[in-house]
């Protein structure tokens, strides 16, 4: 084969291969991006009573089938609403036990700039995490559950940042959290931005793009050991704002036997504001 046979061979296998090779990279990047949520917050057109119940999302849900919840996002020029529902028996039990945590980040990455931890969880309270199911063993889960919604904590931007306080005097922020008939609906009103009126925001402006985490609690072995002899009630709570007229019960959630302990639900997306109106 001469020289010039085996230049327009080898051209030949170029061509043919610079293709797959490009198909190949783009395959990959849409791959490793599918795993990134992007989510869209419409504008605020309702009243939103921050209240544990969903009625008031009707039509503005989002459902999230690998993570069996259902979003809901709407803002206006001051605040971010958030309200989550899910059905799954495994993600109610994990929020119930170990807490829930809502990060925001105003530039629309994953850094956990600012956080708002509710409900902390009955492991912050050292309540065990497992029982033989009888009436009164849920009773007492129901009681102590209702306890620990009265109170949240701000965290970040800084690691050790945390401060907590009760939940009728968050300065802004309003949330909320009900389970009804298996179903667990949470609620959060968050300011935007800081300003004289609303000391903990997001600081994020109305129309852009932020990064939004939803991260449950961890289960700490240790510290369970240490506290499991503990009967005591979560401390420093007084009882929860408002009573009854909810509609729906706030237990549930408690299985007899062991505990399931799976993977901490963490999942990250970029979310569209709605622009200013």
């Amino acid at each position: 084969m001469t020289n010039l046979s085996r230049q327009v061979k080898n051209s030949a296998i170029v061509s043919l291969f610079i293709p797959l090779i490009a198909l190949f990279i783009v395959t990959s990047l849409q791959t490793g991006c599918g795993n990134k949520l992007e989510l869209a917050s419409q504008s605020l057109d309702r009243k939103i009573k921050v209240d544990g119940q969903h009625g008031d999302w009707e039509g503005v849900m989002t459902f999230m089938e690998k993570e069996n919840v259902s979003v809901g996002l709407l803002n206006d020029n001051e605040f971010l609403y958030v309200c989550l529902v899910s059905g799954d028996r495994q993600i109610r039990s994990q929020i119930m036990r170990l807490g829930l945590t809502l990060w925001f980040d105003p530039h629309g990455g994953k850094n956990r700039t600012f956080g708002i931890r509710f409900p902390l969880g009955l492991q912050e309270f050292g309540v065990p995490l497992g029982g033989r199911g009888n009436e009164r063993d849920m009773e007492r889960f129901q009681v102590l559950f209702e306890e620990s919604l009265s109170e949240l904590e701000i965290l970040g931007p800084d690691e050790d940042d945390r401060f907590r306080l009760g939940v009728m005097g968050a300065r802004g922020i309003e949330v909320d959290a009900a389970i009804s008939s298996g179903t667990l609906v949470y609620e959060l009103k968050v300011p935007l931005k800081t300003s004289e009126r609303y000391e903990f925001a997001m600081g994020a402006e109305a129309g852009g793009v932020v990064g939004v985490g939803l991260e449950t609690g961890e289960f700490d072995r240790e510290m369970m050991r240490e506290r499991m002899g503990s009967s005591r009630p979560p401390g420093g709570m007084g009882g929860r704002r408002g009573g009854g007229g909810r509609g729906g019960s706030r237990g549930g959630g408690f299985g007899g036997g062991r505990p399931e302990m799976p993977e901490p639900l963490k999942v990250w997306a970029n979310v569209q504001l709605a622009a200013s109106n």
